[in-house]
């Protein structure tokens, strides 16, 4: 019901059809032959007013819905990437966790000469 006050307030047919409303109260007066056909455009401007607003408001509504769909698409792309970054981040510790675990659990006697400052970060690693 809202919509259509708006309708009637706010467009141009709504106001032609407020002022077709008022003419056929005036017809019923003084015209009464011609109060019917006024009440009937009246009622057709109410309609087209009304449909027009409606209309608006739908083409209004379907951009935002498109707008939604954009930026939902763009965040469903954002998303799959940093699962992708954190995929292999996971894979790369997994294979550091294992290349630790095999250099600690080697023999004493495996180990070589090596340089200092390797040493120095390969211990400072652990």
């Amino acid at each position: 019901m809202l919509d259509l006050l708006v309708a009637l307030l706010w467009t141009p047919l709504g106001l032609g059809a407020l002022v077709a409303a008022g003419a056929a109260i005036a017809a019923l007066v003084y015209l009464p032959r011609l109060a019917l056909p006024i009440a009937a455009v009246a009622v057709a401007l109410t309609g087209a007013a009304y449909v027009g607003h409606v209309r608006t408001e739908l083409d209004a509504a379907r951009r935002e819905r498109d707008e939604a769909r954009a930026d939902a698409a763009g965040k469903a792309r954002a998303i799959e990437a940093l699962e992708s970054v954190s995929r292999n981040q996971d894979r790369r510790e997994a294979r550091s966790r294992e290349t630790r675990r095999r250099i600690q659990a080697a023999p004493a006697g495996d180990d070589g000469p090596v340089a200092p400052v390797l040493r120095d970060v390969l211990e400072g690693g652990r």
